[in-house]
């Protein structure tokens, strides 16, 4: 919920300073789309579940970082590149899992919302960073890993851990040897990786971001189809709205 907040926020930012006027009328109709997603998450934790946490560490630390950076483009890598494709990332390994009917049904309609919200990033930034010098795309490959590893770091709930009063240090431990989370925190680069490198970050400036991705495991999902490729994968078809 906190990441639907998150891209409500940064979205309409993205209406103000982004310079084409189709990616403005755009980015309003995904500001819209956000919201709808803050407000049914809200409701299936307040409703279904015990209600929700306050947002997590590292993910308030991005989006700050993300709203604070004048930089058009680096909101966009932020929040529709990075965010959105961990969370696409995210909600396809839980709509996998969950038998929830409900849970199933809410992530297959907010999933088909996020993949165009990402392959609009994709396809904005594409051509735009192809004209940036190394310096300048030395910055975007920081930041991207910087983004990668909070998100990956703010999936490992420890929140939840703390709330239990369980030593947040050994539920980890114990956590990361589970062959389910071990899956989970790799395939949320399964978006992300891709996406990178149709953006031309993984190999420029000696193929910096390729190490930094080889290092932490999640360099062989390079190949994997980028967001803007599979999109129509995403869309929903008939059967889903019938079955509404």
């Amino acid at each position: 919920m906190h990441g639907e907040q998150g891209a409500m926020i940064c979205t309409a930012k993205i209406v103000e300073t982004v310079p084409w006027i189709d990616a403005k009328y755009y980015a309003s109709t995904q500001v819209m789309d956000e919201a709808r997603h803050v407000e049914v998450f809200a409701k299936y934790l307040d409703t279904k579940l015990s209600g929700h946490y306050p947002v997590n560490a590292h993910l308030k630390m991005l989006l700050d970082d993300i709203v604070n950076d004048s930089r058009w483009d680096m909101t966009y890598l932020g929040m529709q590149i990075m965010v959105e494709g961990l969370a696409l990332a995210a909600f396809g390994f839980i709509h996998q899992l969950t038998t929830e009917p409900l849970l199933k049904k809410l992530l297959r309609y907010v999933m088909s919302d996020e993949a165009r919200h990402v392959a609009f990033g994709v396809l904005s930034l594409q051509e735009f960073y192809a004209e940036l010098s190394d310096a300048e795309i030395f910055e975007r490959q920081q930041f991207a890993f910087e983004a990668a590893v909070r998100m990956r770091d703010r999936f490992l709930q420890q929140e939840v851990w703390e709330r239990m009063g369980v030593p947040v240090k050994d539920a980890l431990e114990l956590v990361m040897l589970t062959p389910t989370r071990q899956m989970f925190q790799m395939m949320l680069f399964s978006k992300v990786v891709p996406n990178c490198k149709k953006l031309g970050l993984l190999d420029r400036n000696d193929k910096w971001l390729r190490h930094r991705f080889e290092e932490i495991g999640v360099i062989q999902f390079e190949d994997w189809a980028d967001t803007a490729s599979e999109l129509e994968g995403f869309a929903l078809l008939e059967s889903d709205i019938r079955s509404t």
